[in-house]
Formats: structure tokens, sequence, C-alpha cells
């Protein structure tokens, strides 16, 4: 089942048209067709008085002679990675002021307004926990990596040249087009 969306209108769409489906549309728990319930939206506070959609809940039913399994699956909108505070728009600036040997704890502040960069370790940590994944998906669709960066860390030594590589596929939106084509969350 596909979990990202270019939009929040398409993932509506695709959410109330559920029913429509035949046997294409599986539970990813159970497999079992037919099932599955649109369930809810996802939202993400910006501010006090601000929030935004930024997914929707799908229940697989074992309610009312339904034989789903009752687990529930998260649908988002591509420019957001689930269960990280910023948008995927704030990890690129991050990410393109590494490539362009920058600091990481000056990146971290440029790209989020944040003097403290404890997170941004976080974040170079799960990128790097990924790699292979990233690795696999660049090596299938563009020339091998060749690094040019210097750096004192080796987890950047090694990450850089793999985001370069996958920043030079969709320049414009690297984050959310990876988790558009991988189905696959950047974190």
């Amino acid at each position: 089942m596909q979990r990202f969306f270019p939009d929040f209108e398409s993932l509506d769409r695709f959410t109330l048209s559920l029913a429509c489906f035949d046997d294409a549309i599986r539970c990813p728990h159970c497999a079992k067709s037919h099932q599955l319930i649109s369930h809810g939206v996802i939202y993400k506070q910006r501010s006090i008085r601000e929030r935004e959609a930024v997914g929707k809940r799908v229940f697989c039913s074992n309610r009312f002679q339904h034989k789903g399994c009752g687990r529930t699956v998260q649908l988002y909108v591509a420019t957001v990675i689930p269960a990280l505070q910023y948008r995927a728009v704030t990890v690129f600036a991050f990410l393109s002021a590494l490539l362009m040997n920058v600091s990481v704890s000056a990146a971290y502040q440029t790209a989020t307004g944040r003097v403290d960069a404890r997170h941004a370790w976080r974040w170079l940590h799960n990128l790097h926990q990924r790699l292979s994944d990233f690795r696999t998906f660049v090596h299938a669709r563009c020339a091998p990596l060749v690094s040019t960066f210097t750096t004192r860390c080796r987890r950047l030594q090694l990450l850089l040249p793999t985001l370069q590589a996958l920043f030079s596929l969709h320049p414009a939106t690297p984050c959310a087009h990876y988790q558009i084509l991988s189905q696959q969350p950047l974190f």
C-alpha cells in the first residue's frame, strides 16, 4: 500500500475511495483486502492556534463482521517526515548546508534557527542508519558515488556523497521525492 502522497488532496481521495478498490489494496499487517476504512486525520501543531493536516489513518476493521486485524496504518504527505517536528524542507536545508562544508552545528542553526545542535547529531545518526537504503536507491538511478568531501567525521565522509547523489536526482524537493518513490520515510 502506498504510504506517501504528493499532497493532502490526493491522500484524501485515496482514503475516501478505499471501498472501490478490488484486491489491489491490502492491509500491510494481515494482507486482507476489503477491510480498510478511513479513520481520521493526522495533524501537526504549527503554533498554539494553528494546526496543519499532514496525513490520515486507515483502520483494518475487525468490527461488524469484518475480518481485519484491527491495526492502524498511517499515510502521510511526502513533505512531512513521520515522527519529526520539522518538515522535509528544513531537513533539506540542513543537509544542503552540510554539503556546502558548513559545520554540523552551524548547518542546524541555519536550518532551524535553534542554537543547540543536539538534534542535528540525532538526525545524522538516523540518516547513517538508513545509509544502505539510500545507497541502494541511488545506485539504481545514477552514476557511482565519488567522494569529494574532506571532513574529520567518518560518518559524514560516508553519508555526504550519498546525499549529494540523492539530491542530484531531484534537486527541487529531494526528501519528498525520495519518500514518494521509495515509500519509506527519510528517517
